[in-house]
């Protein structure tokens, strides 16, 4: 498993030794048939105690916006985590199971997205020893995205600057895009240095920042589609020109 590591939180904890770590196997899941699932992986030597929570997240003015669950409006729960809290032993992985359960005030014509965290904290059971010293918690916090049941069309506009690719996503589905600045000659594992994939949520406006040898190219390749691909589209990116869809 290609192991991850994003400093989400950063909480100063009067306990163990070293930093956790853990890894995932993905930062982004889509559902399928309303499910997904993360992989949680313990590289320590004693076990960790894992607990999940979630938000749900809508774009307002091309930015993410979290609403936490809570008590408070756990009526608005459309999201299910299985285990919610559970135990991984040393050096070995576990399986979150990932349940979308549409409320009745959902819309089918538009993605949802949520974001997990995965919060550890190092387990010692009774009579285990336990060092006592301060510890950093290290968690994930990826996405997950329940796309819309059909397609919708593209509607948004790219931009190749200076800073990277600038693209402002106006359509219901989150977009794929894939940009190639390799010269014809480039193959295999050279590639990864000319190539960059990203995912676009619908409201999102963003700027895609590329590797330098990216940067410098005079065109860039970029192959977009929705979650299905039945829309896709094949563009030339030239610097400082926008391409509108």
């Amino acid at each position: 498993m290609k192991t991850l590591r994003y400093s989400v939180l950063l909480a100063a904890l009067y306990a163990y030794e070293s930093v956790a770590a853990i890894g995932i196997n993905s930062m982004v899941e889509f559902a399928h048939e309303g499910e997904g699932l993360f992989t949680i992986s313990n590289g320590d030597d004693y076990r960790q105690f894992i607990s999940v929570a979630v938000s749900s997240v809508s774009v307002e003015n091309g930015e993410f916006v979290n609403s936490p669950y809570t008590r408070e409006n756990i009526n608005e729960w459309s999201l299910e985590v299985r285990p919610a809290r559970t135990v991984i032993d040393a050096k070995l992985s576990k399986d979150f199971k990932v349940i979308y359960k549409p409320l009745d005030s959902d819309l089918t014509d538009k993605d949802k997205m949520y974001q997990l965290t995965f919060v550890p904290t190092p387990y010692f059971a009774q009579g285990e020893p336990a060092k006592h010293v301060v510890q950093v918690a290290i968690g994930f916090a990826p996405f997950f995205v329940v796309p819309a049941e059909k397609d919708q069309p593209f509607n948004y506009d790219i931009t190749y600057t200076e800073q990277g690719i600038q693209v402002n996503n106006q359509g219901n589905s989150y977009i794929r895009a894939v940009f190639d600045a390799c010269p014809a000659s480039t193959k295999g594992k050279a590639r990864a240095a000319c190539t960059k994939e990203a995912y676009v949520m619908s409201g999102r406006k963003l700027v895609i920042p590329l590797m330098p040898t990216m940067l410098g190219a005079a065109t860039i390749k970029a192959n977009i589609s929705t979650h299905y691909s039945t829309y896709k589209d094949k563009l030339i990116l030239q610097k400082n020109q926008t391409q509108k869809r």
